[in-house]
């Protein structure tokens, strides 16, 4: 009797394999049935046809890679043979810049002195290799300040370009800097000796000069610089002055001036003594840029100043820098389809083919008759827009499965201490290119 159990045995673990194993392949199969469609909201598809939309949504575990292409999306899913880290960099201000070679960079600053750390980004995290020094002869003069504050125009990574191989920085001085500032060409030596006296093998190489001199009668220079952008061999200044943003390109191994160009009404928040019109249009000082080397485009995108609460008022140049300097299209949009995601936005913006194409992300906001407690795991979306000259010709939604993964969250009381949102678990959209 024992020996038949043992016989009995064999085929019962033989079935069980088999079971496993039908499930294991219908298991794979499911894996390109997930959802992945474009709703359309506003407009014709038509108006994305001449445009390749491409990117990811991945969690730590699989990816699935999609294309819009001629007004049709494809999808394909790839599992990961073992557990990958997520890499969820947003950047925030002040913050490491990342410049799209595997490299960040990170500035510290003084008045005087402005120290800049290259690292070397790995799996989950970064390791610094290079550090320089740039020493502007630049002074701080603010005759209301009561402490030893120091205002700028922006962060201090703003100012920070990278040309192929070589890193130049400029410094987002507000209007109380004066002196001699510039664009430096900065030179690394190896991070973690700063007592080593180097000579001037390490000295930054300074390519354009920026003047800084006393113009007002309170003693500031009325210069502002916004931040230092490259387009393939290009140098991109952005500066205010007298209320107007120039945009001024140079070449960046030389300093030659290549062209400039400049908007007109571009008001500043909290200046004083700008005798600003009441209707004067207000924007901040933060922006983010998206250069297209290829096409020799930098677009420019801007947050205008609005009396609506969670109304994201943009305005969004586009800027030519083929021959000179020329802003090729201004598009006012409005976005006011959720709110701001701080966490895992990602907004990606390309001007071609006469049109401006704005890939974006947000989240709904939470009410009282939500179901979430926790508002990072309020539903998000991704819209698709086309503008023809700031007229919203097109908007779509990229329809997927991404708000399933909170189904624990919208479930889970705030009595239970917290929700961990680990990207490893959850997906998220990465690598949004627009074509």
């Amino acid at each position: 009797m024992e020996k038949l159990k043992k016989h009995m045995a064999i085929p019962a673990m033989a079935a069980a394999i088999a079971v496993l194993i039908v499930m294991a392949i219908y298991t794979y199969r499911l894996k390109d049935n997930g959802i992945f469609e474009i709703k359309d909201l506003v407009g014709s598809r038509e108006a994305i046809q001449d445009v390749m939309i491409s990117g990811q949504l991945r969690d730590g575990v699989h990816r699935t890679m999609f294309r819009v292409e001629k007004g049709r999306i494809s999808a394909n899913t790839e599992l990961f043979r073992q557990p990958k880290w997520t890499d969820m960099y947003r950047y925030v201000n002040g913050g490491s810049k990342r410049t799209g070679d595997g490299m960040e960079y990170s500035v510290e600053n003084a008045i005087s002195s402005y120290t800049i750390t290259a690292r070397k980004i790995k799996d989950y995290y970064s390791v610094p290799i290079g550090s320089a020094e740039v020493n502007p002869s630049i002074a701080y003069r603010n005759p209301d300040r009561q402490d030893n504050s120091v205002t700028y125009a922006n962060s201090p990574e703003y100012g920070l370009a990278k040309v192929g191989d070589k890193v130049y920085y400029t410094v987002p001085v507000s209007s109380y800097f004066t002196g001699s500032s510039g664009i430096y060409e900065v030179k690394f030596h190896e991070w973690g000796f700063p007592s080593i006296d180097y000579g001037d093998a390490y000295t930054p190489r300074k390519i354009v000069d920026i003047n800084l001199e006393a113009k007002k009668p309170d003693g500031q220079s009325g210069v502002e610089i916004l931040g230092l952008e490259a387009i393939g061999h290009r140098l991109a200044l952005l500066s205010v002055e007298n209320n107007s943003l120039f945009i001024r390109s140079y070449d960046s191994e030389s300093g030659r001036l290549l062209g400039e160009t400049s908007v007109p009404g571009f008001y500043l928040p909290a200046r004083q003594g700008d005798n600003r019109p009441e209707d004067a249009v207000v924007y901040y000082e933060g922006y983010d840029a998206f250069p297209d080397p290829d096409r020799n485009m930098l677009t420019l995108n801007f947050l205008r100043g609005s009396s609506e609460p969670n109304r994201l008022n943009r305005t969004i140049l586009s800027i030519d820098f083929t021959d000179g300097v020329k802003v090729a299209d201004t598009t006012n949009a409005v976005f006011d389809d959720g709110n701001e995601d701080t966490y895992s936005a990602i907004t990606t913006m390309s001007y071609r083919n006469g049109k401006l194409y704005v890939v974006k992300s947000s989240r709904e906001a939470v009410t009282e008759q939500s179901r979430v407690v926790y508002d990072i795991a309020s539903p998000k979306h991704m819209y698709i827009y086309a503008y023809d000259h700031s007229e919203l010709i097109y908007k779509g939604e990229l329809v997927t499965e991404l708000n399933e993964d909170n189904i624990q969250a919208y479930n889970l009381p705030s009595s239970m201490g917290g929700f961990g949102y680990d990207q490893m678990d959850y997906r998220y959209f990465s690598n949004i290119q627009v074509e």
